[in-house]
Formats: C-alpha cells, structure tokens, sequence
C-alpha cells in the first residue's frame, strides 16, 4: 500500500514514473527526472533531460537549459541547482510534486543588486548572471562573448576589447579562458595592472593608445595627451594631476569608469565641444582634438599682452629666463607655463631701448632699430650733436620716469610732452601720426613771429633722409623779409661760419635768436 501511494502522489504532480515499481522506495532524484546512465557529475545526472514527463528536447520547459548550467564547459564552472530553486532533501519534501518550480534564486543569480527573476510566459530569466541581457530558457544560446555582457560592456566599464588585461586570472589576451570556473562566479576577478595596460604605452600610461585602442589624434581619447605629458620646444611637460585625478591603484571610487576622466573644475572642460579652457592657455579654449593646428605666442595670450601690460614684443627685456634675445624663442621650457610669471624687470632704460651708451633707440623696446621705425625714429638725430645743432634733451618731447616701474611708464605709449625750446615764444607744438608740427625747433616762425621760409617745418619723425639737415629745412637762405636779404649768416650770426657749419652748435636750434648788430 505504501509503495501504491507514492506512485499516486507522484503521478498526480505530473512525474514520470518508471514501470518499475522499485523507484518509489528508491527516492534518489534521478527516478524521476534526469539519467542515471549519462557521464557526468551528480548533478548533470540529476538534472533533466530526462524531465518529469519524459520530455528531452531543450523547448520544453521541464528541460530546457538545465545541462548547460550544470556542466563545467570552456566559458564557465558548474552552476549549483540552489542558485534557481530549492533542492528537496526527499521527494516528500513540501513545495516538491506539486508541478510547478518553485524559484529562490540563489547569491550568484541575485548579485549586488540583489534582483533575479523568471516569467513564466515568455520563458526568460533575469539575473546577475546574465547580466542585463535575459536568456530564454527553452532556447539555450550559445557560450560566446557578447551573449551575456558586451564586448566590452557598456560604459561605465572601460571601453578596451582585451579582457585578459585586467581579468588575467579568468581569461588570457587572446581570449581564451585560463579558469573558466571563475567566471559567473558572482564576484568580479580583477586583476592589478599598471596603468599602461588599458592605455598609452608608456609607464606614464598617457595615450596613445586609448581605451579604444585608437592612437589618431582626432580621437577625444588620444587627443593632445602627448602634447602635454611630454612637451614642446616652448612648454614644459605638464603631469598628468594637472588636468584629471591619478589613481593610486587601478580599482579605485571612479576608476575605471568607462573613459570619462574626472576632469578638474579648474580645467572647465567641454565635452560637447571638446575644448578646454585653462590658465594654462590663458583664458582661451583650445581644440583637444586638433594639436597639430600648432600654437604660437598669441594663442595663449597677446604678443604682447593687452594692457596693462607693456606693449613691446621683445619679451626677452622682461622674461630673460623664458625667452631668447629675439624675444619669441623659449630658453628654458620649464619656466613657461609653470604657473609663474618670470618677470625680471629692468632696472636702467638700457633693459629695453637702447644701449648702455645711449640709452635713446636704437634699439627700441620692440628691437627694431631701423629709423622707419617710429620707435626708433630720429631719437640719435636729437640726442647726438653733429656739428649743425645742439643737443636735444629726451625731456623736451616727452617725460623721462624716474624708475623703470612709474606710473604712465611701460604702458606702451609714448607720452609725447614738448616743453623747452620746442614751446620757445609760446609756441603751441603737437604729434600725431608720426609728425612733428608747429614747434619752434623746426620752424623759426613760432619763435620770431614772422615767416621763416622753412621747407619743412612740419617734419616726419621716422623720415630721417637728410631733409632736415639743410639751412633751408627749417628758415629760409636768407628768411624772407622783414630778414636781411644777406647770405653771409656769420655777419650777424657770429656763432656760424660762412662755411655754413657751427663754431658753437649749442647756440643754433636753442630758443635765442643769436646776432649781433654789424
């Protein structure tokens, strides 16, 4: 009778019971469903195909993907029948024969979020093993990378293609499986690896090469990564903590995150743009993507810098451990854009016009030293005297500072100020555009009232041709009535020479109409 009743229970769950009656006292799993004849461990045994009803084929959901969990295969290790369902102790056991699984997913299956779960309907089941992909249970698929997880996952994962490279206890660099059993384990094997493992090829880890594996430029992963860790004839090496974070280990809060670097609020960086804008480029927003467009002085900041600052070129005057005495080349890379500014501001007018015998241009404070140049200009014909003229003072056409650093002083202007002579008998002189007008220097006719019959009164200040040399540049030869008609100047003007040259030039072009009463 007990042997009869069994056979009933089991045959009203749905069970597939065997013609031999022996089974019901023999309640190992396999008398119902599963194949004690087939090669494999207890479990492979146990487990359908057969099922309950007899059933082998994979559709039917009694049997479906049993066999490829269980087995050991190349991909993964033996999945344990607790990690689905419970396990019954004996046949007997409560919840077991009612034909219907009872699922209680075990700690592979739920992971870190601690969801798993079948639909009965469609025949899928969601779980950490599977990872965000559901398999379907009668349609067991193949054990291929990409089946499960992407290849690489998606971000945050690092997106490189070479598993074995941080997963070198699972799986080798050409993609075969080294221990197949710690893989859908439920913990994540990750191997400690130098940093240019994932990316760049150095021990620096900077791309190229990129988490992609792209080395092009144009690569937002590669970018001017190199530009800056090694640097240029112009710029010192910049490391990497200057832009981004540098973990201290690979497996690390925020790292690996998928490619996106944690940037540093002081970068200001553009994803949408991928632009940048630092201290380091003063102010601007460079490309990433473009290092080859080249940069020169005024792409970071002015050549010269905008006001305030001095408006000269020659960068040397100031920045003599920066830059050559062309002023744009760089000497010493690692003082330029170190996040110092290197001023050494001359002490003496010499440091940046001049000579240290002549502190008046040539040079001028941008290095030109062609009188074209209004910088340069006619500033040796005023200051030294060749026998036709006195010596001119800088102070009568503008202010001389009495340091380097006064105010109004290196501010890239020239304060033409007249005073002295050149405003003799209130004469109203003025400068613009390059040319000197209504000053009593060069026209005799804002000192003595009455016209002198100069022809070039009104003289260009960088036009130094020899024009202003002559007797006739600035008065006549004679000047015109009410002036004697005499050409014999030393009659009256006994400081000249009928040679027409000076026995005292500090007594011509000074203010005093000097003569005598013959």
């Amino acid at each position: 009778m007990r042997a009869l009743w069994a056979m009933t229970v089991l045959a009203l769950a749905g069970c597939y019971v065997p013609r031999d009656s022996a089974v019901v006292e023999d309640r190992s799993c396999v008398k119902c469903h599963g194949d004690s004849t087939r090669e494999g461990t207890a479990l492979q045994k146990a487990a359908p195909p057969f099922d309950v009803n007899g059933n082998t084929g994979v559709e039917y959901p009694g049997v479906g993907a049993h066999q490829l969990h269980l087995g050991k295969s190349a991909t993964h290790g033996e999945v344990a029948c607790t990690e689905c369902h419970k396990v019954p102790l004996t046949a007997m056991d409560e919840g077991h024969n009612v034909g219907k699984t009872t699922f209680a997913f075990g700690p592979v299956a739920l992971g870190e979020k601690g969801l798993a779960s079948y639909e009965f309907d469609t025949r899928t089941c969601t779980n950490a093993c599977h990872g965000e992909r559901s398999g379907v249970w009668t349609a067991p698929r193949a054990e291929a990378c990409g089946t499960c997880h992407g290849v690489p996952p998606p971000s945050p994962h690092p997106q490189a293609g070479a598993c074995g490279v941080c997963h070198a206890d699972v799986i080798a660099l050409d993609g075969g499986f080294i221990a197949p059993e710690l893989h859908v384990n439920g913990v994540k094997n990750v191997s400690m690896v130098a940093c240019n493992a994932c990316h760049g090829t150095t021990d620096a880890g900077s791309p190229p090469r990129a988490l992609d594996g792209s080395t092009e430029r144009t690569s937002v992963g590669v970018g001017a990564h190199e530009a800056h860790v090694n640097g240029g004839a112009k710029t010192r090496p910049v490391a990497c903590t200057t832009c981004h974070e540098v973990p201290s280990m690979v497996s690390t809060p925020k790292h690996p995150n998928g490619g996106r670097a944690e940037v540093l609020a002081s970068v200001r960086w553009s994803p949408a743009s991928n632009t940048c804008t630092t201290n380091c480029h003063g102010g601007t927003s460079p490309l990433w993507t473009t290092p080859d467009a080249g940069l020169t002085c005024s792409s970071c900041h002015g050549a010269p810098p905008a006001l305030p600052h001095p408006q000269a070129t020659n960068c040397a005057n100031c920045h003599p451990n920066s830059t050559g005495v062309n002023g744009r080349d760089v000497v010493n890379r690692d003082l330029h854009i170190n996040g110092l500014v290197d001023v050494n501001v001359p002490t003496t007018c010499d440091g940046c016009h001049g000579s240290s015998t002549n502190f008046a241009p040539p040079r001028d404070t941008n290095g030109n030293t062609a009188t074209t140049n209004l910088g340069v200009g006619a500033h040796q014909s005023h200051l030294v005297g060749r026998g036709l003229a006195r010596v001119v003072l800088c102070t009568e056409c503008h202010e001389v500072p009495a340091m380097v650093v006064a105010p109004n002083h290196l501010n890239g202007v020239t304060e033409v100020k007249f005073s002295g002579v050149a405003t003799s008998n209130v004469a109203l002189p003025t400068y613009a555009a390059g040319t000197c007008a209504s000053a009593a220097c060069h026209d005799i006719a804002n000192l003595t009232g009455a016209d002198g019959g100069g022809t070039a009164t009104a003289p260009r200040w960088n036009l130094v041709d020899g024009s202003q040399m002559t007797c006739t540049s600035c008065h006549g030869f004679p000047p015109p009535l009410p002036h004697p008609q005499q050409t014999a100047c030393e009659v009256c003007h006994t400081n000249a020479t009928d040679q027409r040259t000076f026995r005292r030039p500090e007594l011509h072009v000074n203010g005093t109409v000097d003569f005598v009463t013959p």
